[in-house]
């Protein structure tokens, strides 16, 4: 028998597949699993009530590992100027692939079938979730709309201020027209 590499461990056993019911690789793949569902439970709060900003390269631009797929996905959806919070996430957990590597990872590993489905989101939730972000891409476009027209009535009110300053300082300084 040849050697077997766990990617929940990251070794090479030389036992073959008998190391995925050994205590080693099961507390791992619970430590492993735990942090993983921490960051899908982060995605699902932004299913029902979803988070737009205003793009920023450092904060928006993260990857995410996931351990189903073994592949890194970005975690959010942007376009270069806002940014749709975990919409990467939770697209790639409504895929099809993902549906069926996530199975084969807990098969493969041995892992409690009972929270399986917390890795798994719904078609339909996704859905809901596109139509949420819909409306919220709206309203987040309408208040950026209205922060530009006040931030260029500002500076339409300073110039007109300047302007008159300096008309009053010229007609002080050089009271006498040419």
């Amino acid at each position: 028998m040849g050697a077997f590499y766990c990617s929940v461990c990251r070794q090479t056993t030389f036992t073959g597949k008998g190391h995925i019911f050994g205590k080693s690789h099961q507390s791992r793949l619970r430590v492993v699993l735990l942090k993983f569902l921490e960051k899908v439970k982060e995605a699902r709060r932004t299913l029902k009530k979803p988070e737009v900003e205003k793009f920023d390269p450092i904060k928006h631009n993260q990857t995410f590992w996931c351990y189903c797929c073994s592949c890194e996905i970005q975690r959010n959806v942007t376009d270069g100027n806002m940014t749709v919070l975990y919409g990467g996430l939770l697209e790639h957990m409504a895929t099809a692939d993902h549906r069926k590597n996530t199975h084969k990872f807990w098969w493969e590993n041995k892992a409690h079938p009972k929270i399986r489905d917390k890795f798994i989101v719904a078609e339909e939730e996704t859905e809901k979730f596109k139509a949420e972000v819909s409306k919220v891409l709206e309203s987040f476009v309408e208040k950026e709309d209205d922060y530009i027209k006040e931030a260029a009535d500002h500076i339409r009110a300073q110039e007109k201020h300047r302007q008159e300053v300096l008309q009053s300082l010229s007609e002080v300084c050089f009271p006498w027209k040419l």
